[in-house]
């Protein structure tokens, strides 16, 4: 016994060179990842010296020869995004703790999203999504995966008001429209910013001074000569996307959908067509399809664009809303939004050129630490697989989560309690809407035969050089 002891802490404490080893070249391992897949920290002195433990260990494994690529690629949470930036409060919970976000924070697997009172977010995933959080809003990016021609993201909707955009290939009609997201202008991405004007004041011709700002209009044609030079440096790849509420879930490449998740509530959705985000060119024909809640039921009806929808309590019926006035209310904030594109855009330039190499498995992995799945359209591949189970899967544990929550509320109400349902309000848009309506171009400078200082023509001159 003694001996076999001493030959199990000899190859436990071993220091073998995997990368000089055949078996580890075959399984390779990702980036910022530990060659030994020991977890010391986790590890029981009493069941590592468990030779039945051990046994059993090695008859798995003898079993699954790529036991450990496998290991890996569980344990290897991927990079799903950047904060592009935030307003009050937005916590992102990783684990058993949690970080206050912003600007380039790193989004990875499994991380949720809250934000508080007050508090919006926009999101930027390496794919090009863009996702924005209203205020007394979560999400959770559950997974973002590499296939061999299409991306493919789960992300769980848990509350609030989202709005999920993919990125098209299409350039944006060009207008001079104010836009309407002014409660994140400016922000701290800098280099997006708006190139600031300046209008020439005289005393002779004061009709001139009156002349309406093209900053608006220049950042469209910024934004479009963007996504030109994109669609030129990078290969063209869609996402597909699984999106989960507890009401009910919803897929289809390139969705462009804001959701109404309330708590202990009825759940809207509405799919955004070209004309609303502005697009020019040829309008793509993509399906989403919406699936219910119920251990029975299994249809999966289309859904429609630009059509509010409404979904019940038990995610059991799922019908064209009616009435839509408070929602047109919170629609308007995100209606023009080049400034947040062009981030987009500048952020997929610098953060998704790893794409280049996505039929490269062990480059992606070793360089920037993804993992490669196969092909979306073959039906038997790991990636039709994994969505396949994912529907199932998803269906039947929310399904569960809603039966066991009203349980608890009818419980609650019948001992006098509060359940807390949510009710969607003004408190979603209010405070952007707000800033909205009282807005003006902060991109125009006046200039007149004074001397024009840094103060009033660069926005954060003051802020550099700490003047109050």
């Amino acid at each position: 016994m003694r001996i076999l002891l001493i030959l199990l802490f000899s190859a436990a404490f071993a220091k073998v060179s995997f990368a000089d080893s055949k078996k580890y070249q075959k399984n390779y391992y990702y980036k910022g990842m530990n060659k030994s897949l020991v977890e010391w920290e986790k590890l029981d002195p009493i069941d590592f010296l468990d030779y039945d433990l051990w046994l059993r260990d090695v008859k798995l494994r003898d079993k699954w020869p790529e036991w450990e690529k496998t290991v890996r690629e569980k344990s290897q949470r991927e990079i799903v995004g950047k904060v592009l930036h935030c307003v009050g409060k937005c916590r992102f919970y990783r684990g058993i703790g949690f970080y206050n976000g912003q600007f380039r924070s790193t989004v990875l697997e499994g991380d949720e999203i809250h934000t508080d009172e007050d508090s919006y977010a926009w999101v930027f995933l390496v794919d090009g999504t863009m996702v924005r959080l209203s205020p007394y809003s979560s999400v959770t990016f559950k997974e973002f995966n590499i296939g061999e021609k299409t991306n493919f993201i789960h992300a769980r909707i848990n509350s609030g008001n989202i709005l999920w955009l993919s990125r098209e290939q299409n350039k944006f009609v060009e207008n001079n429209d104010r836009e309407t997201d002014g409660l994140f202008l400016p922000m701290k991405f800098y280099d997006a910013l708006p190139t600031s004007e300046n209008s020439s004041f005289k005393e002779d011709d004061l009709i001139s001074s009156l002349e309406e700002s093209q900053s608006t209009l220049n950042q469209y044609k910024r934004l479009n000569k963007l996504i030109e030079e994109n669609n030129k440096n990078l290969p063209k790849r869609e996402t597909f996307s699984f999106l989960v509420t507890p009401n009910g879930s919803i897929s289809g490449q390139s969705l462009s959908v804001e959701f109404i998740s309330l708590i202990g509530n009825k759940g809207y959705l509405k799919r955004r067509s070209f004309s609303q985000l502005g697009l020019a060119g040829d309008v793509p024909e993509r399906s989403a399809n919406f699936y219910f809640r119920g251990f029975e039921n299994k249809s999966t009806p289309e859904i429609a664009e630009g059509t509010w929808y409404e979904i019940g309590e038990k995610g059991r019926e799922f019908s064209e809303n009616g009435d839509n006035r408070l929602f047109q209310m919170g629609e308007l904030v995100t209606k023009r939004i080049p400034t947040i594109y062009v981030a987009r855009e500048l952020l997929l330039k610098e953060y998704s050129q790893f794409f280049k190499i996505s039929g490269n498995a062990k480059k992606l992995a070793h360089d920037y630490g993804y993992r490669q799945w196969g092909s979306f359209e073959n039906p038997k591949s790991d990636l039709r697989l994994r969505f396949e189970f994912l529907k199932e899967y998803s269906r039947r544990m929310e399904t569960s989560n809603l039966l066991a929550s009203e349980r608890l509320r009818e419980k609650m109400k019948a001992t006098g309690g509060i359940s807390n349902d949510m009710v969607y309000s003004s408190k979603f848009f209010n405070l952007a809407l707000v800033e909205y309506m009282r807005g003006e171009n902060i991109n125009l400078n006046i200039d007149s035969e004074r001397e024009v200082l840094n103060s009033t023509k660069k926005k954060f001159w003051k802020i550099i050089n700490e003047i109050k």
